[in-house]
């Protein structure tokens, strides 16, 4: 078996470029191909070279314009590439006679106040999720296909958290959103289940697994959590969201996750352990 990823230079896909290489035979690819990547846009898919695609392979799917509001703002583009060429690329993929993992995510089931599994009925929210959706829905049954619901993120390299850190070095208060809910979830547990996932493809029969950690949390616990381990001088104070910021994300998604621990072999890192493992304490 092979390990393919695509967006191998991206938040989610260089990790999980790093470790696929311990493992396995493995390239990546990146819209500009450099460092050793192979060139692939995927508002071009027909352009990729298939021929480097075999039979038993797994290509993971970590590529996507995957900014919300840039999604709603720049629709025409954004739906060229996570849809169209995404699902060009992924059929041309799964008939080759490989197997795709497709990172989706959690806006895919909208706002939910109660918490759900992956049995829990879709109502995507926003233009990024109706999109994830979209493919999800081309190829959802096939048996070479399996979708990743992430929620959010987390590790020192995510954007709130640079965020956050950027503000706690410049003095600059921090103003944080709410409500704002999420299943924060580590990126290494995400990096390590995803390779899982591809290593025993057989034993989850499922089209659909959700990669959420074990608790919801505002984000304004998000910020005191990090400013207790990770960042002593953020000030940050609750501030309300812009108009058309909701218009975009759901407020919260109770999201559980009840397939992740068998995948990872243990349960999935709290928001505190993983601040505690990015900390190297």
């Amino acid at each position: 078996m092979k390990i393919v990823v695509v967006g191998a230079s991206g938040y989610i896909g260089k990790p999980l470029y790093i470790l696929a290489k311990e493992k396995f035979d493995a390239y990546g690819t990146s819209r500009a191909g450099v460092q050793g990547l192979i060139p692939l846009s995927l508002d071009v898919p027909d352009e990729f070279n298939y021929d480097l695609i075999h039979y038993s392979d797994v290509v993971l799917v970590a590529a996507a314009i995957s900014a919300p509001d840039v999604c709603s703002r720049e629709h025409d583009r954004a739906w060229a590439v996570n849809v169209t060429g995404t699902s060009s690329f992924i059929y041309k993929v799964i008939s080759k006679g490989a197997k795709v993992i497709f990172f989706s995510s959690d806006a895919v089931y909208g706002e939910r106040v109660d918490e759900f599994d992956e049995t829990a009925i879709c109502n995507p929210s926003g233009d990024y999720a109706v999109m994830k959706h979209e493919v999800e829905n081309r190829f959802i049954g096939n048996p070479g296909f399996k979708s990743i619901r992430l929620s959010y993120v987390f590790s020192t390299e995510d954007k709130f958290t640079k965020y956050l850190h950027g503000c706690a070095r410049s003095g600059e208060e921090a103003g944080i959103f709410h409500p704002f809910y999420r299943a924060v979830v580590h990126r290494d547990d995400v990096v390590q289940g995803a390779i899982a996932l591809a290593q025993r493809w057989g034993e989850f029969p499922q089209s659909v697994i959700n990669f959420g950690g074990p608790d919801v949390i505002a984000r304004i616990q998000f910020a005191q959590l990090l400013k207790d381990r990770l960042l002593p001088a953020l000030r940050f104070k609750q501030i309300e969201p812009e108009s058309d910021f909701f218009a975009n994300r759901p407020r919260v998604i109770q999201m559980k996750s009840p397939l992740l621990a068998s995948l990872l072999g243990h349960a999935a890192h709290s928001l505190h352990e993983a601040a505690q493992l990015e900390s190297g304490i």
